[in-house]
């Protein structure tokens, strides 16, 4: 009974969404937002995933949109996921804003937090006349618009999760503009869809303009605007929207490729699901949404096994794969996983490009030999090197990669032991942080001076 009442609401769905016609009525009430449809409004939720990443658990979400209550089904023993739920209502035609309410819980009735405010629910008015919503997440908020966490608030102890959602409705061309906007903004026609149109030839459709404020019908350069400084151009933020990019928050993309093990009995060079994990968190907290592309976004994949790689070699066969101008590059940066070091086994990665650079999972393998101290120390590791891309050198800080903090028995450990930070070699394979500059006399703030241009070839 439960997969025929999924199966009802998908169908529902389709019919609605994909083709609202059979729902096509004429209304002389100048009131009614959409004279050729019944509204239905719907909240679509993509991914949920916890702060802390202690442990697995049992979900479910709660909506409310306008005061009627929709509840999903559970996902279970999962700490990052994409459920892909759709909860979908029919509102009144007259009525332009739609009070809507999201909620995340555990199957053990706890409420996780799920907003920056001092609700754990998140509390939105969507507008069906401009398709846009404002309240506890709203267009150029810092976490992202579709996009909120218990972390905004900065307590992180309160059963902190981020989730991703959009909100929509139903209309009559399926191109994602309202009619009213259609009618009363652009003067389009509001029963042929205008979807993938560039009206204003400015290189981006009018429904990605539209759903981030600017004007479809006036020219940008898209090239050059970065409102975010974030180093993606509006071009590369359109490029990447299908990964829930936003041109209004920071998104750092990294392609993974891992190589497969030595031999038969050994693992694959792959980065730990939980190392990830720790990644996308620590990042989370600072408004930075970090993407990690290991086989989800069209590249990631394992390569063959070498123990002394060419990774120039590496670098164009597999990221490039043999395209000069691939779109990505500029784009992502790129990681590759191997085994162990061959010219200095005791180093477990470092850059060999403006936007390349490889962690040697095999060489922590070698000093690490418990999987929870080696989970940790491919995510500081990594994410040591990845803060070189970011701009972080020993000539801004003598604390970074300075070889006198290797071991308690040199003076560099000492000095720099304020310098919280896997960029400190003191730290380099236990913690999973920049600084922020907080923790006394000689440290450094790391987070304030990422450079998201480095990377980039100028």
């Amino acid at each position: 009974m439960q997969w025929y009442s999924r199966r009802m609401i998908a169908l529902l769905i389709f019919f609605t969404l994909s083709f609202p016609v059979y729902s096509l009525r004429v209304n002389d009430n100048d009131n009614d937002v959409d004279p050729l449809l019944d509204i239905y409004v719907y909240v679509e939720i993509n991914r949920v995933r916890t702060i802390e990443c202690d442990k697995n658990e049992t979900f479910f979400i709660k909506t409310e949109i306008n005061g009627i209550e929709n509840v999903s089904n559970l996902w279970e023993n999962v700490m990052d996921f994409e459920p892909k739920w759709i909860a979908m209502q029919n509102v009144p035609d007259n009525m332009p804003n739609i009070s809507i309410k999201i909620e995340l819980w555990k199957k053990d009735g706890i409420q996780c937090d799920i907003s920056g405010g001092s609700n754990k629910s998140l509390y939105i008015v969507y507008d069906t006349k401009t398709g846009r919503w404002k309240g506890d997440d709203f267009l150029h908020d810092a976490s992202g618009y579709g996009r909120a966490g218990g972390y905004e608030d900065g307590n992180y102890n309160e059963n902190d999760c981020e989730i991703w959602f959009r909100i929509g409705q139903n209309d009559y061309d399926n191109d994602g503009l309202t009619y009213w906007e259609e009618v009363n903004i652009y003067h389009t026609n509001p029963m042929e869809s205008d979807y993938g149109k560039d009206y204003d030839n400015d290189g981006l459709p009018i429904e990605w303009e539209d759903y981030w404020g600017y004007d479809p019908f006036e020219a940008e350069t898209h090239e050059k605007l970065d409102p975010d400084n974030d180093g993606l151009n509006n071009k590369e933020e359109w490029l990447t929207s299908q990964w829930f990019s936003d041109p209004f928050a920071k998104d750092i993309f990294i392609e993974v490729d891992w190589m497969e093990g030595k031999n038969t009995f050994s693992k694959p060079y792959k980065m730990p699901f939980l190392s990830k994990q720790y990644l996308f968190s620590i990042f989370t907290k600072h408004f930075i949404t970090l993407h990690i592309d290991d086989g989800c976004m069209g590249g990631g994949e394992e390569i063959p096994y070498v123990k002394e790689p060419n990774l120039r070699n590496i670098y164009q066969r597999y990221f490039l794969h043999g395209i000069k101008n691939l779109w990505r590059r500029g784009i992502f940066h790129y990681a590759v996983l191997c085994g162990i070091n061959p010219w200095k086994k005791s180093v477990a990665g470092f850059n060999f490009d403006r936007d390349a650079f490889t962690v040697c999972i095999g060489t922590i393998r070698l000093y690490r030999l418990s999987e929870t101290k080696r989970t940790i120390a491919i995510a500081s590791l990594f994410m040591h090197e990845l803060g070189h891309q970011l701009g972080l050198f020993w000539g801004d800080f003598h604390g970074i990669d300075n070889e006198s903090c290797n071991f308690p028995w040199r003076k560099g450990w000492w000095i720099y032991a304020n310098y919280k930070s896997c960029m400190n070699y003191r730290y380099a394979w236990s913690l999973i942080d920049y600084s922020d500059g907080s923790h006394g006399e000689v440290d450094y703030n790391d987070w304030g001076n990422l450079d998201f241009y480095h990377f980039k070839e100028k």
